[in-house]
Formats: C-alpha cells, structure tokens, sequence
C-alpha cells in the first residue's frame, strides 16, 4: 500500500473518491446526495488553496483524507476508504500518515463526527481521540415541526475547557466534580448508566 500526498496527476481519482464519499454519507442521512458536479470543484479548490490530502493506493485507488488549517488548528475534514477495502487498516494508515504530517507544523489535530455515526466514533476513539467541547444546539420555530429525538450523552465523558467567567451553578459544578472523580478512579459508562437509570427510576416512583 502506498500513500502519496495529492499531486495534479491524481485530481481525479481524488474527485472521484470524494463524490464517493459524500454519496454515501449522504445516503446514510437519508437526503439527497447533492449534485456531483459541485462536489468535484469543491476537491479541486481543497487542493488549490493547499489543504493536507493523502491517497491510498491498495493496487487501485482506496481512500483518501483530507485536512484544512481553520483558525489556527488543523483539522480532519474527510477519512474515505472504499467499501471493498474495508478492513485492510488502511483507514489507520492514512490518519497516522495525516498526523505525521501535521505534527511538523501542530501538536494537536482535531475532527468533527456526526452523533449517530456510533462506527466513526468507535474508530477514532481506537485511534486515541477524545470527545471535546462541542454541543449543537436548535430551536425549533414552528411548534409540531420535530425531527430530533430527545437523547442525552449516555455517560460519555465529555470534556470542556475551563474559561475565566464560568457562570456554573453550584450543582453544576458538584456534578463535574464528582463525575471527573468517578471516571478517574475508574467508572465505566455501563455503571454511570446504572447508576443514573436507578436514581432516575426511584424519583419516578
């Protein structure tokens, strides 16, 4: 397996694989897979202004990953493997090749990964990336128009940074307390669940 950063001769296999891409995120979203046209100049504009892009060669093209520079921090945009070679660890193999190059110039590389994506998730965690900061938030404006369910983080531990001017309750900060306790000394997320589901059902009796 070779993995060569992106280079003009190979513009095309990346815009395919990246159509690819979207195509299949897109499905799994159950929306519209977009306009494959757009999506081939978006890849040719990621390698114009110089975004971090390697290919996998697996004796054809197997995927691609793609990193922006955002503020400052780097940022895994895109990981691809196609589905007939899944399962090769190529996918590891091009974010270790993506971190290496990024550690020249950062120490750190972030990403963004849908909630449902429970697959994703479990990768990267494998790969030795935490879950940090970011909540989404919504408002729906026309009442009876829903289309989230109502979840909660399921005894993920998240983790926020400090700021100068925290406005936490005094119960907030009792819970984070006590939560950064209990997973340092060794809770799993299977007893916090227990643990929860059980307060929860002595208050509901």
């Amino acid at each position: 397996m070779e993995i060569p950063p992106l280079d003009e001769e190979h513009i095309g296999e990346f815009q395919d694989l990246y159509v690819e891409f979207f195509k299949e995120l897109r499905e799994k979203q159950g929306w519209n897979a977009g306009d494959e046209e757009e999506y081939r100049k978006e890849a040719e504009e990621y390698f114009n202004r110089g975004d971090i892009i390697f290919l996998a060669f697996d004796g054809a093209p197997a995927g691609f990953i793609r990193i922006s520079s955002r503020d400052g921090s780097f940022w895994i945009e895109e990981l691809y493997v196609r589905p007939e070679f899944r399962g090769r660890e190529i996918g590891r193999a091009l974010v270790e090749r993506a971190e290496k190059e990024v550690l020249k110039h950062d120490t750190s590389l972030y990403l963004l990964v849908l909630p449902q994506d429970k697959n994703a998730i479990g990768f990267w965690k494998r790969m030795g990336y935490t879950t940090i900061n970011t909540i989404e938030l919504v408002k729906e404006l026309k009442p009876g128009d829903e289309k989230f369910h109502t979840v909660e983080i399921l005894g993920e531990g998240f983790r926020i940074f400090k700021w100068r001017d925290e406005r936490f309750s005094e119960e907030e900060r009792r819970f984070m307390e006590l939560l950064e306790k209990f997973y340092m000394q060794g809770g799993s997320k299977e007893e916090f669940l227990e643990l929860v589901n059980r307060a929860l059902e002595g208050w509901l009796e």
